[in-house]
This record gives C-alpha cells, structure tokens and sequence, in this order.
C-alpha cells in the first residue's frame, strides 16, 4: 500500500504519530494545536490564481492535492492560502522576452530563483520595482509626510529590504502587483509578484519557526513585523481580504520576545510596525470579535510608545484606538463564555460614554491642521457606530441615534477635499457610516469619496464597495414595513472555514 505521505510539521516536531489529515492534521486540531501543514511535494510555477489562471489544480507527485490551508507556528503560513496556484503540468512557461521577468531566465520554478541577497539586488527588474515603491507607494503610505526622507516606510524599510532577503521579496512582492496593474503588464501583476510573495512568505515562516527555538536579533525582529505589514498591504490592494487571517497571528511570536527584551521607545522600527499591525488587528475585529489576536496590554504598549506617525498612518487617535480595542476584547470574551451577558452589555455602554465624552478639541494632533480634528470625529463615530451594532444587532438602521452616528461621519469626511492627503485616512468611517445610511444621496456621496480615494492612493481595495452593495441590495428586497436590520458582517462569514478571512477595510 503505497504510504500517504508525509508527517504534518507540528507533529513531525513534536515526534509523534500523525493521521496526515487534510486540509489540517485531526490530531493536532484534538489537542488545540495549529497545523503546521505539510511539505511541499511540487515545483511552483509562477502562476497566479487570479485571471486565466485562476482555479487550477495543484500537480503533487502524480495526484493532485489541493493545499488550503497549511500554517506554521503561531498561525503563520507556509505556503500561500488562498492566493495563489500553478500551473499544471504540460502549461506553458511565460515568455521570457516580457519586461516584466524576474531574470533573464524567466520560465525559471520559483524555488529554482536564487535566495543570495546581492544576486537578487543586481538585477534590472528589483531596482525598477524598488523605485517604484520609493517613488509611488511609499507617499501614499503616510499623510502629510509623503515623499519626505522621513517617510517611515522609506527610512525604515528600504535599507533593511537591502539586507534581509524575505523583506525584499515582500517589498518586490507588493510594487510587483502594484506596478503591474497600473501600466496593465498582466504577466507582472499576476506571476511575477506572486512568486515574489510566495518567496516572502516562506522566509516569514522561517522566521517565525526560528524564533520558536531561539532569540531573534533586533534587525531579525523587525524584518517579521515589516513583512507582515507588507503582506497586509499587498492583500489589501488585491482583494481587501487576507485569507485565513494568519498574517496578524504569526506577529504575536515575535511579540513576545519584544516584551521579553524590553520593549520601549528606543525601539522606534519596531513599535512603527507594531502599532499598525495592532490597528490592523482592530480593524480585523469589526468583522467579527473572534478575529482579535492582540491584547490590551499589547495596545496600551503601542499607545504610551508610539509617536505621531501612528496617527499620520492610521488616522485614528490613540484614545479611541484603547477605546474601541477595549471594546471589541469585552466582546470576544463574551463569546468565550468568559464574560456573563450582563458584564458586556456594562463593558459597552462604559465605552460608549468613553467616546462620547472624548472632546477632539482637548488633544494635539500631528500638525496644526484642523482637518485632523475632522478624521479624529469621523474615527469616533465610526467606532460608536460599532459598539452600537455589537449591543444590540438587531437594531434598525433607522434609529436615531445611529442616524445621528452616520450625519457626523458624512458632516466631518465633508471638510475633507479630495486633493488632501489625509482623506486616504477615512475609508473605515465612510464604510461604517455607508453601512447604515439609508438615503440614495447618502450613498451617491459615499461611493463617490471611496472613488476620490482610489484615484488618489492607486491604491483599490474592493471590499467596502462590495461589502456595502450587498447590505444596500439586501436592504431594498424587504418589504417597507420590515425593520430588521442587515448587519455588513453576515456578508463576512465563511463557514466552514477553521480560520476566518480577515476583512481589512482601509
């Protein structure tokens, strides 16, 4: 009987009996341990899920096995799920006389493309998409500083892209896509930047398996974080959707060994990195509680160490960020069974209050704008809006105070013109409040800032449009006496799923 193949990783470290049970191990799931998947047996082609491509089946020895989910330590991949495929056997190579090949051999296996930092450095092709991520991508990153030195994305990025190899591929990974979409080279968009994010994600896996057996050095630590938030961002512009959420997971390893050696302010790269991802992670939240992997403490840390550029990045005030990530913690306990009905339903209305009761005007912003004051209103309403929502559910989209909510996101997103830098900053407000309006002018007028914000950043990221087209066609089929609220949540629900999608709506 010819074997079924390999040990699971996690049960191959562990040194034990594994069923190999596919998408993931059932003895590891029986134990509450994370499947570490199981090794690869094909050779990547280079060849995206998206387009003609997409849907086409794994070839692995002489069977085909689909790989859906496989997860190092702590949640992170090993492979790509969700994102990507290859071709299958007999399809053919790309033609290397397209500007957009890695190498001048570029029907070249991805696991076949070299791994050396100085070989990958000297082609043609990694010096055009490091200054198209200098160039383009990195001012649209951060308001107000933009194409300024200063820009932490360029500052703290770059010259470590130089000397850690994942981080590279990650960089390359990103302005590959990015790129390829806006000068329509198909072959750049769908093959070269999935192979390059194929590459980052398998030294991110390393990373974070090393960092399970030993200390990581500070530059090495730093490397994961920016990784990850790159990982992010490349999600973010494809689809709006990170699968399985395990990108914001595998940070929490490293995080550990931060606080273990002391994290503080000296640390400024890394807890840049880690205040985003901890936003990001709030972000993830709004979809559905179970999704939080970061504690208070994480983001009282990120809070008391962080700078301006937190907000100049996120564009929410670090008051509201405790607030709203609070809450969304009281509401995951809930559903643990931790917390009884009656000490969430107190948890909230404290954080209500908390909000309604923080004055925008008794706080300092990054500059002397008064347009921050607007994003800091519009941030606060969008998280009322939330906590309203996971107190009662099943509240009309017609009630006044989420009304009231919806009128203070439009009125304050209203002062912001399109031209301004900071209005990248309100996509999370104007979906919150695009969720519950109900009027067609209401909505004309938040698809049209959603438009302003793509052409601004060339940045698209399709889920608020989709999310909110599907709450309003759903809203129009019941009957005008029918009440009943339609929660954009449902439409982020993937049963079935062991790890739920994680919606970035930025």
């Amino acid at each position: 009987m010819p074997r079924a193949g390999p040990a699971c990783l996690t049960c191959r470290e562990k040194c034990r009996k594994c069923d190999r049970g596919r998408p993931s191990c059932e003895r590891c799931i029986s134990k509450g341990l994370v499947c570490g998947g199981y090794p690869e047996q094909f050779r990547f082609c280079g060849i995206a899920s998206r387009g003609k491509w997409k849907g086409a089946r794994i070839p692995v020895s002489n069977r085909a096995l689909t790989r859906e989910q496989s997860s190092a330590t702590e949640g992170l991949s090993d492979g790509v799920t969700g994102s990507t495929s290859v071709a299958m056997a007999g399809d053919s190579p790309r033609s290397p006389t397209k500007e957009s090949s890695i190498s001048d051999d570029s029907n070249q296996p991805l696991a076949e493309l070299s791994d050396d930092i100085s070989t990958v450095l000297v082609l043609p092709l990694t010096e055009r998409l490091l200054t198209h991520y200098d160039k383009v991508i990195c001012p649209h990153q951060i308001a107000e500083v933009g194409d300024d030195d200063n820009n932490p994305y360029r500052a703290f990025i770059l010259p470590l892209a130089r000397k850690q190899i994942g981080l590279l591929y990650a960089v390359l990974g990103l302005s590959a896509s990015h790129l390829g979409r806006l000068i329509g080279d198909e072959a750049m968009h769908e093959a070269t930047a999935v192979e390059y994010r194929l590459k980052a994600i398998r030294a991110l896996s390393g990373e974070i398996r090393k960092s399970q057996r030993t200390s990581l050095r500070e530059e090495e630590q730093d490397t994961v974080l920016a990784i990850i938030q790159l990982l992010l961002l490349h999600d973010i512009s494809e689809s709006g959707v990170s699968s399985h959420g395990i990108h914001i997971t595998g940070a929490m390893s490293v995080y550990k060994q931060l606080i273990a050696d002391g994290l503080n302010g000296r640390r400024q790269r890394a807890v840049f990195f880690l205040g985003n991802l901890a936003w990001l992670d709030i972000v993830r939240a709004f979809a559905g509680a179970e999704r939080m992997c970061f504690s208070q403490d994480v983001r009282d840390l990120v809070a008391y160490a962080c700078d301006d550029m937190f907000e100049q990045v996120n564009g929410v005030p670090r008051e509201i960020f405790l607030i709203i990530g609070d809450a969304l913690e009281k509401s995951k306990e809930h559903m643990l069974g931790w917390l009884s009905w009656d000490e969430y339903q107190l948890a909230l209305h404290l954080a209500k209050q908390k909000l309604y009761s923080w004055d925008p005007h008794c706080r300092t912003y990054p500059t002397s704008d008064p347009l921050w004051m607007a994003i800091a209103e519009a941030h606060k309403f969008a998280c009322v809006l939330r906590i309203l929502r996971l107190m009662d559910p099943h509240r009309p989209a017609r009630d006044s105070e989420i009304q009231e909510c919806v009128i203070k996101i439009l009125d304050a997103t209203a002062m912001i013109s399109s031209d301004c830098s900071v209005i990248e900053l309100v996509v999370l407000p104007l979906f919150m409040a695009g969720a519950d309006c109900l009027s067609p002018h209401s909505r004309y007028y938040i698809l049209g800032r959603l438009r302003e914000i793509e052409r601004r950043s060339e940045f698209r990221n399709p889920v608020p449009n989709d999310l909110l087209k599907k709450v309003w066609d759903a809203r129009a089929a019941q009957s005008p006496d029918d009440d009943t609220n339609i929660s954009w949540t449902t439409f982020t629900q993937a049963p079935g799923l062991v790890r739920p999608h994680d919606y970035l709506i930025l």
